[in-house]
């Protein structure tokens, strides 16, 4: 399980990196080391703030708004013109098909709210 959580959190690596940094901080035995350490904090600062960026400002033609669009208009048409409004069949398309859409939603919806989840945690963190 924590395998497959490692993969949908985009930033998982980089809070890795930041907690260590912390520790390594905390266990300086000289300025330098502590310099070294205030460096590696500000660089996985500077990466969780560049991936917040970008999830909030992706642009119509990202690659991962574009799948977000498809995966929209695929549901919309099974769900509301098929299923609801009941105007049209749509054969199955299969197993892959669908599960790359699932896939599609749940990436899309997860990894913005463990992004946000990520950033609000560590700037809780950060004033403390």
């Amino acid at each position: 399980m924590g395998w497959l959580l490692s993969l949908i959190n985009p930033l998982g690596k980089i809070i890795d990196g930041l907690n260590a940094a912390y520790k390594s901080k905390l266990q300086a035995q000289n300025d330098a080391d502590r310099i070294e350490a205030d460096k590696q904090i500000a660089f996985f600062q500077d990466q969780i703030n560049l991936a917040t960026q970008a999830a909030q400002s992706d642009r119509w033609w990202s690659p991962r708004s574009l799948m977000g669009f498809c995966a929209v208009i695929y549901v919309a048409k099974i769900v509301v013109y098929d299923t609801v409004l009941q105007l049209g069949v749509t054969p199955n398309p299969g197993a892959q098909v669908s599960g790359l859409v699932l896939a599609i939603v749940g990436f899309y919806f997860g990894s913005k709210t463990i992004s946000d989840v990520a950033g609000r945690l560590i700037g809780a963190w950060a004033r403390k």
